[in-house]
């Protein structure tokens, strides 16, 4: 998958079809006089690299000898506002 390459004038002009395909996970990044200046990502793409960016911090701090240990569902709540899966949730039950 290769970035869409927009400039802000033309995606004033074309910000329903941006946004649409946006959604459907394809970035777009948006540039002012040919420079880069910002990046559309699906709500998907978002809650994704919020996650990594969580995982990132939790490793930087276990390494530093930090106990980082919380319950995945307080960690989910603390960082996104909604409790994450448990495993049971994930197997499809209480197996």
């Amino acid at each position: 998958m290769t970035d869409s390459v927009c400039s802000i004038v033309e995606a004033q002009a074309r910000l329903g079809a941006i946004a649409r395909e946006v959604s459907s996970g394809e970035p777009i990044v948006l540039t002012d006089h040919g420079q880069a200046v910002a990046v559309l990502i699906s709500p998907a793409d978002a809650l994704e690299l919020k996650e990594l960016r969580a995982l990132a911090a939790y490793h930087a701090r276990r390494a530093t000898g930090e106990d980082a240990g919380i319950p995945h569902d307080e960690a989910c709540l603390r960082v996104f506002g909604y409790p994450g899966f448990s495993r049971d949730t994930r197997k499809g039950g209480n197996e």
